[in-house]
């Protein structure tokens, strides 16, 4: 399992998260401006009446098929478990410490900061930067071996290797940077507004680091008749707002970014702002990003914020 802080070359980023698998590669181009070398999508059936070996199987030909569209030549894949299913914990050590020695005191503390059995769950660890004490703080993740699993079969099933597993709520976090017309100063708080199909996830962040997580099912999916959806988006995301500032009245919110694939419904931006009182903006992940040969612009601009996940786990591949 991976937080963010090892990246590797040449891996595809492999959203499976939602009613479709989107995959997408990215190259090293410039100093931060990545170029897409190939990007694609398959939607999955109702996993309603489906066993869970059908839908493992259902994901891996579905991501099979993706991988053969895209034409990508990757077969080292970054995958991610949902936000809800791991523990956190930022936990200070003393600096200076060596990434063995580190790692070490981290498995050995883990369970005390995260009340977990190490014999069940899959661990890692992020460094954070310094304390005023002069401590660094270390952000501990840990989540079930079997959702670990679970994706490193899936990946197999459509001929690819998981490389890493990520978290998604880390995986659009970075995005989400990369998303920006120009860089955010580190104290900026952030929240991003993340519909998928049937639910709504409020993420907020300052610079790197996570501050808060919450989703809420939605009661009319982005696949429903579009004016009963607009009424009720919105309106979902002004309560999740009210339980973030009720659980942290000093948090001040410098922009709200909007993503996801229920974000492509036309006239959402509008109505959210409308709804909201406050401007918001549709995180496109492509923005300062150059195309590789055969990757239509105007299309990719279209589907931009429903692939945020994917693009937060391929920059896991970039330098």
């Amino acid at each position: 399992m991976g937080t963010g802080k090892g990246r590797q070359a040449a891996v595809l980023g492999v959203d499976l998260s939602g009613n479709a698998v989107r995959i997408l590669e990215l190259a090293p181009r410039g100093l931060d401006a990545p170029q897409v070398v190939a990007l694609a999508s398959a939607t999955l059936p109702d996993f309603g009446a489906l066993s869970a070996e059908e839908r493992l199987a259902a994901q891996g030909e579905a991501l099979r098929r993706c991988c053969q569209e895209a034409g990508t030549r990757a077969r080292r894949a970054a995958l991610a478990v949902p936000t809800a299913s791991v523990l956190t914990a930022i936990v200070p050590f003393e600096a200076g410490l060596n990434d063995d020695t580190l790692a070490l005191r981290v498995t050995l503390e883990a369970e005390q900061h995260l009340s977990v059995s190490l014999q069940t769950a899959a661990l890692d660890f992020e460094r954070l930067g310094l304390r005023r004490d002069g401590r660094e703080d270390v952000l501990l993740v840990a989540c079930r071996q079997e959702d670990v699993a679970l994706r490193q079969r899936i990946a197999e099933a459509a001929g690819l290797e998981a490389a890493l597993v990520d978290v998604e709520g880390y995986a659009l976090g970075r995005a989400l940077r990369l998303a920006r017309p120009s860089p955010e100063p580190d104290a900026a708080v952030s929240a991003l507004l993340f519909y998928s199909a049937v639910a709504l996830q409020l993420l907020v962040y300052q610079g790197n680091r996570p501050l808060y997580w919450r989703q809420d099912p939605l009661a009319v999916g982005a696949e429903a008749v579009p004016e009963l959806y607009l009424e009720v988006a919105p309106a979902q995301a002004e309560r999740a707002l009210a339980h973030l500032h009720a659980a942290h009245p000093t948090t001040v919110l410098d922009d709200i970014a909007v993503a996801g694939p229920g974000a492509l419904v036309r006239g959402l931006l509008p109505r959210l702002e409308a709804h909201l009182g406050r401007a918001c903006w549709v995180a496109d992940p492509f923005l300062r990003m150059t195309l590789g040969p055969g990757i239509e612009g105007a299309q990719l601009a279209e589907q931009a914020p429903a692939y945020l996940v994917a693009c937060g786990l391929a920059q896991r591949g970039l330098p």
